[in-house]
């Protein structure tokens, strides 16, 4: 296998899990922040 496909092949690969996670790991992320601000509330 030449390495520019198998790099595009991974840049494409990274591109969709980004994709699919980012979403996940921004509402993980404000449920964190919410959590902590309830906490500092009390």
């Amino acid at each position: 296998m030449p390495w520019s496909y198998s790099h595009t092949h991974i840049g494409i690969l990274c591109h969709d899990i980004c994709i699919l996670t980012i979403p996940k790991v921004h509402t993980g992320l404000s449920d964190v922040v919410t959590q902590s601000k309830r906490i500092r509330t009390l």
